[in-house]
């Protein structure tokens, strides 16, 4: 498969989780420190997107940045959602409507994650 086309894929599966999942972060409502936010909006959204694009422009920094910013994405989305005890943990949400749609989609936000991780990493390893 073009990596082009795979790397689009798997960010166009990330970014329709992650936004079912920023929508139930607000309908809950699920608060995140400043911080926080500026870490979601850069390795979940933005650093992935620019990755992608500089891919598709040729230049050699699109795969680093895709991969590492998917690694961290992952990295912070599993820590805040499965390991600490926090208002962001999938089992500390009050129950309602949104409760189970921000269970879902933060395991996928793991599995999307994990997939951009190991695609970035094995086509910027093939690269070298």
């Amino acid at each position: 498969m073009d990596r082009t086309l795979a790397l689009t894929g798997a960010l166009a599966a990330h970014l329709v989780v992650a936004v079912v999942h920023g929508v139930s972060h607000g309908l809950l409502p699920v608060g995140l420190a400043p911080w926080q936010n500026a870490v979601v909006l850069v390795a979940v959204f933005a650093g992935p997107v620019a990755g992608v694009a500089l891919v598709r422009r040729g230049h050699p920094l699109g795969l680093p940045l895709f991969t590492l910013t998917m690694a961290v994405g992952l990295v912070f989305g599993g820590v805040f959602h499965f390991l600490l005890e926090n208002p962001d943990h999938v089992h500390a949400l009050p129950a309602g409507a949104w409760r189970l749609p921000f269970q879902i989609t933060a395991v996928g936000l793991v599995l999307t994650g994990a997939v951009g991780t190991a695609l970035g990493g094995w086509h910027w390893w093939r690269r070298g």
